[in-house]
């Protein structure tokens, strides 16, 4: 748990620089009736996107490329059953799928997209990360761009299940 905090700590800086550059950008854009709920979840994904790549894009002396899918599967199961370190499953495996489960959520909230256009972005944001890290001092792995895939997938579900049950309050966001 005391990683997962130390990311977060990490990204406050970049987010709150975000914050004034952001409401000065929607100040001067927005020229109609403004709708709330769209404006305030359109900054929450804007501010959630600033912190993914603050974080994705900072340099841990890793210079290691991975192109073997699935080998995380391995991996997890030596970091968890055989040194005991839970938390390589924690952020390795589960944060890699949970921190892109965002991205399949407010995409299909804020636009009317398809299924397919919103997992093709979250691919897309996934691959320009990982080709990015190729340049830093930053791993790049197959898995990575898998298991972030899976978590725009699961965002999309969620989103999916909320229109089916509370369809009048999800599309007061468009």
């Amino acid at each position: 748990m005391k990683e997962i905090a130390n990311y977060i700590i990490n990204m406050l800086p970049y987010v709150l620089i975000f914050i004034p550059i952001y409401l000065l950008v929607r100040y001067i854009t927005i020229k109609k009736k403004i709708n709330w709920y769209h404006e305030i979840a359109m900054f929450i994904f804007f501010a959630f996107l600033v912190g993914l790549f603050s974080q994705a894009l900072v340099s841990n002396g890793v210079n290691e490329i991975n192109l073997i899918p699935l080998k995380i599967f391995y991996e997890t199961y030596i970091e968890v059953f055989k040194n005991n370190n839970f938390a390589y499953f924690l952020i390795s495996f589960l944060g890699n799928i949970i921190m892109f489960i965002p991205i399949g959520f407010f995409i299909p909230l804020l636009i009317n997209i398809s299924n397919k256009k919103v997992i093709l972005i979250g691919f897309s944001i996934s691959f320009l990360i990982e080709i990015i890290q190729l340049f830093l001092e930053r791993g790049t792995d197959i898995d990575d761009l898998i298991l972030n895939t899976f978590g725009v997938f699961i965002g999309l579900l969620i989103y999916k299940t909320l229109l089916k049950r509370k369809n009048k309050f999800i599309l007061k966001f468009r």
